[in-house]
């Protein structure tokens, strides 16, 4: 669609991603709209897995956009034939499919989900771009013509191939096959050209991705045969509903069991071992550090900051706190006679439990095994 630079912001000492395009030689006031609706589309979602946009503008014919620079590369520059591990998989696109269930839920299809679009601000923080593709549900007239495809063949729907109107589902199998990707070094429909790999999404199932790595889990593969289903009403209605049963597959926290459901008790991180801390924590994804609890009715989780206070009774500043969007009062933690509960305190990247957003002054009960995320910190609750 357009052309991106990398562009230096002398006001504000920054570098910049400034994408443009040339309105006269890009099929004209189409692909213009298009361009216009993207800008629109992105500015309005705020969430810490979205690339930012700054400001756009037309000058001359010209259409740009002024986003956020990232220089970590695509997920596409990680890919291989090699089956990557799925803890390893799950830290990566988890949040991309969390950034994918809130766009969805503003109104939002991306409809190009694919490694290429996946940038890696850090390797285990993944960020959603290009929403050049976008259909913003609801709107009753469409920039593409009926019959006419756009997207990525490798990565395009059944319906996106037949040239079908499409919504949020299509995202749902877009990002499964990048899933099947990751884990199995292959995609799950291979051809010697675009229109013979559309055919074959059309009529046929994908291969099990068991076949290519039998190391899966068998739920994950029932997981995945699910949000690759040809009928859009065969799928995970939400992504959210696919996102809650990834969670629960054996692995998708970091930990690593060797059978059955996760067992707290048993549990180890995929990165290193859990520090030997016993009573109420929280245990960072992915590493496995491990976070004692105060037994006190308030427990205040954020960063450490000498201009404010009170300080944080928890702080994770020192696990990456700035970069994943923490701020200086995140959450707070209520200790009482039945338990614990948890609040978000008006945090600016949100609070999550199980994936589902925890609302500010609104405390929610916790229980051991639970997934809270501050930000893109995702940790484990153990209460005893």
């Amino acid at each position: 669609m357009a052309a991106v630079y990398r562009a230096y912001q002398p006001q504000l000492e920054r570098w910049v991603a400034i994408k443009i395009l040339d309105a006269s030689e890009a099929s004209g006031q189409e692909f213009l709209a298009r361009f216009r609706r993207e800008a629109r589309a992105i500015a309005a979602l705020r969430h810490p897995n979205i690339l930012t946009i700054y400001d756009y503008g037309e000058e001359h014919g010209t259409a740009y956009i002024v986003m956020e620079y990232v220089s970590g590369g695509t997920l596409k520059s990680r890919l291989s034939e090699q089956a990557m591990p799925w803890p390893d998989v799950a830290a990566l696109v988890l949040p991309i499919g969390q950034a994918l269930a809130y766009a969805h839920s503003e109104g939002v299809v991306h409809r190009d989900v694919k490694p290429a679009n996946v940038l890696l601000a850090r390797p285990d923080w993944a960020m959603l771009a290009d929403f050049g593709l976008v259909k913003l549900v609801g709107h009753q007239k469409g920039i593409t013509r009926p019959g006419v495809t756009i997207g990525t063949p490798a990565y395009f729907s059944p319906e996106q191939a037949a040239g079908d109107e499409v919504d949020h589902r299509t995202d749902i199998y877009s990002f499964t096959v990048l899933l099947y990707q990751l884990l199995t070094g292959r995609l799950p429909f291979e051809a010697d050209s675009p229109v013979e790999l559309m055919l074959k999404r059309l009529h046929s199932s994908p291969p099990s991705p068991r076949s290519f790595n039998p190391s899966l889990p068998s739920q994950l593969e029932t997981i995945m045969m699910r949000g690759l289903a040809r009928r859009p009403d065969m799928r995970y209605a939400t992504m959210t509903e696919f996102l809650n049963d990834l969670s629960r597959v054996p692995g998708a926290t970091g930990r690593v069991v060797s059978s059955g459901q996760p067992a707290p008790s048993s549990a180890t991180a995929r990165l290193g071992s859990l520090s030997p801390v016993v009573g109420p924590r929280l245990v960072i994804a992915g590493t496995g550090a491990a976070l004692a609890l105060p037994i006190q009715g308030e427990v205040l989780i954020g960063r450490a900051d000498a201009r404010s206070t009170p300080q944080p009774d928890v702080d994770l500043e020192s696990h990456g706190g700035a970069q994943a969007g923490i701020s200086r009062r995140h959450a707070r933690l209520l200790y009482y006679e039945g338990g614990w509960m948890l609040e978000d305190l008006h945090s600016t990247n949100g609070t999550f439990l199980n994936n589902a957003p925890v609302s500010p002054d609104q405390p929610v009960r916790i229980s051991t095994g639970d997934l809270i995320r501050f930000g893109q910190v995702t940790v484990i609750f153990y209460e005893e």
